[in-house]
């Protein structure tokens, strides 16, 4: 683990996510609620602390940043079954070549790659309500063939390729990650205006109509598009790799 990466990427996913909140607070009326419930606090601070307590809000105020991003790297999982959907794909399209990789390597993922892809390529049942059921019940029984899967491929790389090849690899690997905490904070941010909408629904309170509106349904389709693109580009990057390290393997090069 690069530690110096990690808070990079903790710090500007953290940054987004209080972002949005902020951004929430506005378009939801209630920044103003806010702002006079800090004046108060502020107002029963003693005056012979202003100093100490500035600096002690503004060091939990980063290190809060700094969670909230290990946080939405945690809760990122949720997308797994959307990437592992992906990533068949980029199996199936690459499936010629694939199958003299996995022969080679039998021992170790041979099991895996079967499994991965019988799972995935069994017929649905027929009801709609029963297809949603198996489809999460099937991404969560090959998830540790998948991430096995994932494991030997990238191990594969980094151990006959060069620093070039890893170092375009890591930087996909990086923007996937924080492509995926992204889409998190914008999935809170959805729950969190779902959930507003609800109340002032049921309290017969008028919502403002982007929130109303527009909000939800553009949160969920911007997250899901973010996290799927970022995930194809590292899975062209990861089989593209994978490739070319087994020809030169092959080749004696």
């Amino acid at each position: 683990m690069q530690i110096g990466s990690r808070f990079t990427e903790y710090g500007l996913t953290g940054g987004f996510f209080w972002i949005c909140q902020f951004i929430f607070l506005w378009r939801s009326g209630q920044t103003q609620t806010l702002l006079g419930k800090l004046s108060t606090v502020q107002n029963q601070i003693p005056e012979h602390l202003p100093i100490a307590i500035t600096s002690l809000v503004s060091a939990l105020a980063i290190i809060a940043v700094f969670v909230t991003g290990l946080l939405l790297d945690l809760l990122a999982g949720y997308f797994r079954p959307l990437e592992m959907g992906v990533f068949h794909k980029h199996l199936v399209r690459n499936r010629d070549w694939l199958g003299r990789l996995i022969a080679n390597h039998k021992g170790y993922c041979e099991a895996d790659y079967e499994e991965f892809e019988r799972q995935f390529d069994r017929t649905s049942p027929p009801s709609a309500s029963q297809k949603r059921l198996f489809a999460v019940l099937k991404r969560a029984w090959v998830a540790g063939p998948y991430e096995r899967l994932w494991s030997f491929f990238t191990s594969y790389i980094f151990v006959e390729s060069g620093s070039l090849q890893l170092s375009l690899m890591v930087d996909q690997y990086y923007l996937w990650r924080t492509g995926r905490a992204v889409s998190v904070s914008l999935i809170i941010l959805l729950f969190e205006t779902s959930m507003l909408t609800y109340f002032l629904v049921v309290s017969h309170r008028s919502l403002h109509p982007f929130l109303q509106l527009f909000l939800p349904g553009g949160l969920s389709v911007v997250s899901f598009i973010i996290t799927r693109q970022i995930y194809s580009r590292l899975c062209f990057t990861l089989f593209a790799l994978v490739y070319v390290t087994q020809d030169k393997a092959q080749r004696g090069v």
